[in-house]
């Protein structure tokens, strides 16, 4: 059973971690410092507040009882936990349940992950079920006729992450530009593996969701105003109406109760999707699985898809600028950072005409046992082909110009010691992971700060854009000394991400994708 460090000092926090990795069940005097207790929760934004009154001033000869009082009270739970620890029968965990969050860029997804822990599933189950979740809620940006990949991660045991890749095998199969559905096949792969929970326990939620009706985003209606085809599909939608999908919950069902096999293989999914042309190509899918690739950053492990070459070259650039904490934040060494990754990423110039069209979302969820968990997917333009198959969902177009190569799951770790800085995020632009881990890793911001921290990207057309809206503006005096200042609002690309420093988890859904965060 896992043991969760408490907030004291590094040495003690390492070696309670080590001791509970081997198993050792004897407590010295020094191990009973490691308390078998749910981690706390770290407050996102919070600032140090100093405070013009002290407690003497209202409490006058009152303070002595009071700090008696206290006393004792602490002499009370000091002693039960200490009965708890000797006496316990190592069931704990269980009897006060799991604690983690789930990231999304819808809030009643990231919920939908949650329920998921509450029922005992760890950080697979969390995830899988908020990205079906997102399926259904997001057409525009993702669905199950895209692709994608999942980045699972376990710190206790310190192995290398698996990715289960449902993105890169989906072209070649395809036929008539048409890709190959991979995401229920990927993501029911990445269950198998590591999920705890029942398939149909995962798949339930999304279905009642898209049978009883889900609450229409802004992102989504404004997305559906653009086009006379999206509105023949969804009809003429506002933010804040109910949107149900019959046709897409029979199927969700129909997965949840026989396995993605009711849409892969054979006569039911002729009778799902109507389509024979995809049935010999949906019969013999199966999703690639590897390890993630590793380098080191600032002391720092960084995982993530051996594919992504660029973000190696950008942690490189990043490492020669020996970039000390107490000078992360400066003007000066902002102003090195951003060139530095602005140089080393111009290569990818070359393929932004494609990163334009992609559309994507992503989740992260991180649970007690510390798993962590990337799912990235995503469609080849808004809505795919704006073709809806008889199951309900929409088809995307395959073609070398949007294989999701781009797509980027990353968690990272520190490498000197188990109970350091660690977490987990995802985007689909190698620009913004280089600022991502700078800003969390060198900058120790918050994960909220570090989320919403104002970006800077190349445009289309080859120009520095640095974001500049009413929630995100960078800094004037880094604005005007980049080398390519030119000035625009961004097409808002979300970053979920969740980060755990010693005991203390916390985790940010980006406001430029529009969701919350749910904890637990």
């Amino acid at each position: 059973m896992y043991q969760a460090c408490l907030s004291i000092s590094e040495d003690l926090c390492q070696w309670c971690y080590d001791r509970t990795k081997s198993g050792a069940g004897e407590l010295s005097e020094r191990g009973s410092t490691c308390m078998n207790v749910s981690p706390t929760e770290e407050c996102p934004l919070t600032k140090g507040k100093s405070y013009k009154y002290t407690l003497s001033t209202y409490c006058g000869d009152g303070l002595k009882f009071i700090i008696s009082c206290f006393t004792i009270l602490t002499i009370s739970i000091t002693t039960t936990l200490v009965l708890q620890i000797l006496y316990a029968d190592g069931t704990l965990q269980d009897k006060a349940g799991v604690h983690g969050a789930v990231a999304t860029d819808y809030t009643n997804c990231s919920q939908i992950g949650t329920r998921m822990l509450r029922k005992g599933g760890n950080a697979i189950d969390a995830a899988v079920a908020a990205t079906i979740c997102m399926a259904v809620v997001a057409p525009h940006k993702t669905g199950l006729g895209g692709g994608g990949y999942v980045m699972m991660y376990n710190h206790k045991e310190r192995t290398n992450p698996v990715i289960v890749d449902f993105a890169s095998n989906t072209i070649k199969d395809s036929f008539d530009g048409v890709r190959v559905p991979a995401v229920l096949r990927g993501l029911e792969r990445a269950h198998s593996l590591k999920g705890r929970l029942s398939w149909s326990n995962v798949v339930e939620p999304s279905a009642s969701l898209a049978k009883g009706g889900f609450v229409v985003s802004k992102e989504l209606a404004t997305q559906v105003s653009k086009s006379v085809d999206y509105e023949i599909l969804y009809g003429h939608l506002s933010a804040g109406d109910t949107l149900k999908l019959n046709d897409l919950a029979a199927t969700l069902d129909a997965v949840a109760s026989q396995g993605t096999n009711v849409l892969y293989n054979g006569s039911s999914a002729e009778t799902l999707l109507h389509d024979k042309l995809l049935f010999p190509r949906l019969e013999n899918y199966e999703p690639d699985v590897y390890e993630a690739k590793r380098s080191s950053f600032y002391e720092h492990a960084v995982y993530y898809p051996a594919h992504v070459s660029l973000l190696e070259s950008m942690i490189d650039a990043l490492e020669n600028l020996g970039i000390s904490s107490e000078t992360a934040s400066t003007i000066g060494t902002q102003i090195q950072v951003a060139e530095a990754l602005m140089n080393s990423s111009l290569l990818s110039l070359r393929m932004k005409r494609y990163v334009d069209k992609e559309r994507y979302t992503q989740v992260t969820a991180m649970d007690w046992d510390d798993t962590y968990v990337c799912i990235i997917t995503g469609l080849g333009a808004p809505f795919g082909l704006g073709y809806m198959s008889g199951a309900g969902f929409l088809l995307d177009e395959a073609n070398d110009d949007n294989n999701f190569s781009t797509f980027l799951p990353i968690i990272f770790h520190d490498e000197r010691t188990s109970c350091g800085l660690r977490g987990v995020f995802g985007t689909d632009d190698v620009l913004i992971a280089g600022q991502l881990l700078y800003n969390i890793i060198l900058r120790r911001l918050n994960v909220s700060e570090a989320v919403e921290y104002p970006r800077y990207y190349f445009s289309s057309d080859g120009l520095l854009a640095v974001e500049n809206d009413e929630k995100h503006s960078l800094d004037a005096l880094v604005r005007d000394r980049l080398t390519f200042p030119a000035v625009v609002n961004s097409d808002s690309k979300s970053v979920n991400a969740i980060i755990k420093r010693r005991d203390l988890m916390s985790s940010h859904s980006d406001s430029r994708g529009g969701g919350l965060a749910s904890r637990f």
